[in-house]
């Protein structure tokens, strides 16, 4: 090792420190003297790291015992003022080398079986400090001296470590993590046992440096491919891996092969320790997404991953109905649908808090992470049974299991086998379309079932689906709404709505007599709740598919819709009234103006009496409501304005209600949901509940808007008062974009009202919110919203300094966008290519959303002039994009 002391001080020291122990008095007392007046009390620093450097590397004997010979009052003061030299250096990479001098002296201490208690309080005060540095201090000397925790009360331990590592400081964090680690290394097997729910908040931890500094965790790979999956998997399946095709039962025996190493001191299959498993599993997902070639590059990474989840899948810890195994079931289609609905019944109290969706999700997110790019082909025999070509690449890791997961006894395995095939879709969708074909024309039945479960494979492969293979699924679930099994029938339906979404008239017309048919039967003789709920909203979305191909079925199935509408009055009907409104609202769409007007009155009569109403807090009927009336205004149009005096007064309160704030600790108050989102304001987390009916209400304004026109004028100036101020209502992207979309409608609404300074109110708050817009997304709808509103009135009505002042903040925004794309090439180029490959999606997105920032003042800049200057610079900042040859 390097010498950290200049070679005449270690000289002088050595001298010094060797008369120490020699056994002439006086010799030995002027070395003491020597060392406490001319080093200690001028130069500890140099006396401290030569006395580590000496015990390290001095090949003289005396040297390794010198500090065992010296006075207890000396060591005393050396030890003291080592504790002082820490507790009171402010530079961190000073502190930290006194800090290995001490933990070099302590080790050697205890060896010697001689204590150090001062420096175990002091470290234990300064773990609990609130001084960010202190706390740093005092696990660093845990991590190099774990014995000074030993014999303290694990909880306690364990609490302690816990904090650190939930410290703000990503310096707190790494040395807690290392502390951690050297203690649960040095602990017997109880103490490990006792702190095993460290592992959570330790593996929580790297997280965010898993997705912000990948490459510290690339040459890690492979040893952490042996730790974290035996934290993740059940305990089942140590020893047991996923079945195949040539072994779709349980295993045997115990001592089949699997994975070979389990932390023996944490039980993964207990619901305790959920946590630290989806812990492990955020983890191997986080790399994989930050780091998709690394992980393919790892042999074991992708497969490993891939069990995890596929066996998480398969647990399901809620109890099913107790005769679901008995049942003699006659087909394998009616088998699959059984058991996805008996797992996930459609009632109004099921959650599916039993289905671990984590695995679910990790899935769906590794394949997107790693997309098509590894893709394994089925072994032989795998390809062969499940009708595929061998050799192919067909489907990536995830399907050398599920064909065998689809014949395994276990039902739960046939379960999760489904599950994945949805999870899988969308990273894949690619490649799974060029074999679509053959799955979808042998086992229909799989597609079917797994459409059940939210329509997953229509959303990520929805055009091939609707355009190749759409008859034999259809045909497959317009059968099963006969289901006599009501959860079968009403999963069927749920399905439907998936697969007619983004289907054109023309694909869901030769199926509709069957879909109406079949939807009526569940409504008129199901009593179960959830049936007819399912009904009425299955039957809104093919209306809504259908257009006007839905009207031959208008005048049979309007009538119902009132029926229910006015009957389902009692507070347990509550849902099903508002799925009627639904229906009503689309059906309203579907048909048009002509053939809804006779039964606008008496749907409009009923609407208002829904509405006069006094409604609990959470009744979901204002919702429902509002957009109920949105498509009756956008069916009659100019005719629905003598409803506006009802429509308007309460759609603008829900507008302009005010989020519910909350300032946050550093473990939250609030559970984090999609109604929730936090932002830091002054160094404080703030928790803000922008409720789902504020976003309905700016939405469903633009709708009547764009809908009356004209006869919207009385209503133009106070909804202007919202959106303008809308445009900065920075807890709401939806809120934001509305308000910008509104802003152009209303003028056109209110051309006969809005005054030359009304207009330049608009205009100069536009302009401020493009000035303060960084955002590339929102400031392009920004520009738009300018744009359109020049278009309905001339450019030459604005002033001249308005006018300038709209060319000044551009030609500011065109240079910044101009250095965010100078810089991201920078950027790129010093990258080694397997970070430039990681970060090529993200930069292409962000220069797409620039991209439409440019159309837009492109369009703005030739409303002006259509020789405007900074066209020029618009097409010169455009060419800055990285571009496909650097890429």
């Amino acid at each position: 090792m390097e010498s950290l002391v200049a070679p005449d001080v270690l000289s002088k020291l050595s001298q010094i420190l060797s008369n120490l122990v020699l056994g002439e008095n006086e010799i030995r007392k002027a070395a003491e003297q020597a060392l406490n007046e001319d080093w200690l009390a001028k130069d500890p620093g140099n006396v401290l790291v030569a006395l580590a450097q000496f015990t390290r590397q001095s090949p003289d004997v005396h040297f390794s015992t010198i500090y065992d010979h010296l006075p207890e009052s000396t060591r005393k003061t050396i030890e003291s003022l080592l504790l002082d030299c820490i507790a009171n250096e402010t530079v961190s990479s000073c502190r930290n080398k006194i800090i290995d001098t001490v933990t070099v002296i302590a080790e050697g201490s205890l060896d010697r079986q001689r204590p150090w208690p001062e420096l175990q309080t002091f470290a234990a005060q300064y773990a609990l400090s609130i001084d960010l540095p202190q706390r740093e201090a005092a696990f660093r000397i845990f991590a190099s001296v774990p014995r000074l925790i030993l014999d303290q009360r694990v909880d306690d331990v364990v609490g302690v470590l816990e904090r650190g590592l939930g410290a703000e400081s990503a310096d707190v964090q790494l040395a807690a993590l290392k502390a951690a680690t050297a203690f649960l290394s040095s602990t017997d097997k109880t103490g490990r046992e006792r702190a095993a729910r460290i592992m959570t908040p330790m593996l929580n931890s790297l997280i965010p440096l898993a997705s912000s500094e990948p490459a510290l965790f690339r040459p890690h790979l492979t040893s952490l491919i042996t730790f974290l999956p035996p934290l993740i998997l059940p305990r089942r399946s140590i020893g047991a891996s996923t079945p195949t095709l040539n072994n779709p039962g349980p295993p045997s025996s115990a001592s089949e092969p699997g994975f070979t190493y389990t932390p023996a001191s944490i039980d993964v299959n207990s619901e305790d320790n959920d946590e630290t498993r989806y812990a492990a599993l955020e983890l191997m997902v986080t790399l994989t997404e930050s780091t998709p070639k690394s992980a393919q590059m790892c042999s074991a990474w992708i497969p490993s991953l891939v069990q995890c989840c596929l066996e998480g899948m398969a647990e399901i810890r809620d109890d099913v109905d107790g005769d679901w195994l008995e049942r003699d079931v006659s087909s394998l289609c009616l088998a699959i649908l059984t058991e996805l609905t008996l797992v996930l019944q459609p009632t109004e109290e099921s959650d599916e808090d039993g289905y671990p969706r984590a695995f679910e999700e990790a899935l769906d997110r590794a394949a997107c992470a790693i997309g098509g790019v590894l893709l394994f082909s089925f072994s032989k025999t795998a390809a062969q049974g499940f009708g595929a070509t061998p050799g192919a690449p067909i489907l990536p890791e995830t399907f050398q299991h599920v064909p065998a997961m689809l014949l395994s006894s276990d039902w739960q395995q046939r379960h999760a086998g489904l599950m994945a095939i949805c999870s899988v879709a969308e990273g894949t969708s690619t490649f799974m379309e060029k074999d679509l074909g053959s799955v979808v024309k042998s086992s229909y039945y799989l597609y079917s079932a797994t459409l059940t479960r939210g329509g997953v494979l229509c959303t990520d492969l929805g055009e091939i689906l609707h355009t190749e293979h759409c008859e034999p699924i259809m045909n497959a679930l317009i059968a099963t709404l006969h289901d006599p099994e009501a959860r079968v029938h009403s999963h069927a339906a749920a399905a439907l709505i998936n697969l007619c979404t983004g289907a054109s008239k023309s694909t869901i017309a030769p199926f509709l007599d069957g879909m109406i048919k079949g939807l009526l039967s569940m409504l008129n003789s199901s009593s179960k709740a959830y049936v007819q709920h399912q009904a009425l909203t299955t039957l809104a979305m093919v209306a809504d598919a259908a257009q006007t191909s839905f009207r031959k079925y208008y005048p049979a199935i309007f009538p119902i819709i009132k029926i229910v509408l006015k009957n389902a009055t009692r507070k347990e009907q509550r849902v099903l009234r508002c799925r009627a409104m639904e229906c009503g609202g689309l059906m309203a769409l579907a048909v048009g103006k002509n053939m809804f007007k006779n039964d606008a009155p008496e749907f409009t009569s009923i609407l208002l009496e829904i509405q006069s109403n006094t409604l609990d807090d959470d009744d979901p009927t204002n919702t429902y409501l509002m957009s109920a009336w949105a498509r009756v205004g956008q069916t009659l149009k100019a005719d629905f304005a003598p409803y506006l005096e009802y429509v308007m007064p309460p759609l603008l309160r829900t507008a302009s209600i005010k989020p519910e704030m909350t300032i946050l600790g550093d473990e939250g108050e609030v559970e984090v949901s999609s109604e929730w989102q936090t932002v830091n304001v002054s160094g404080q987390k703030v928790g803000i509940r922008t409720a789902v009916l504020e976003e309905k209400a700016f939405d469903n304004l633009v709708i009547h808007c764009n809908s009356l026109r004209e006869t919207f004028v009385d209503y133009v100036r106070p909804v202007l008062e919202l959106c303008l101020p809308g445009l900065r209502y920075f807890y709401h992207e939806g809120v934001r974009e509305s308000s910008a979309m509104l802003i152009p409608m209303l003028i056109v609404c209110g051309k006969s009202i809005l005054t030359a300074p009304d207009l330049q109110t608009v205009f100069r708050t536009l302009l401020s919110a493009i000035n303060e817009e960084d955002e590339a997304g929102f400031l392009s709808s920004l520009y738009k919203s300018v744009v359109d509103s020049l278009l309905v009135i001339p450019p030459n009505s604005l002033p001249a300094d308005l006018t300038n002042d709209v060319i000044a903040t551009t030609q500011k925004k065109l240079h910044a966008i101009a250095q965010r794309r100078k810089q991201r090439t920078d950027h790129l180029l010093s990258q080694g290519r397997e970070d430039f490959e990681d970060e090529r999606e993200d930069i292409a997105l962000l220069e797409e959303l620039e991209d439409f920032v440019l159309d837009e003042v492109t369009r703005l800049l030739h409303l002006f002039d259509s020789n405007h200057p900074l066209l020029v610079v618009v097409g010169s900042v455009r060419e800055l994009g990285v571009s496909q040859a650097q890429y």
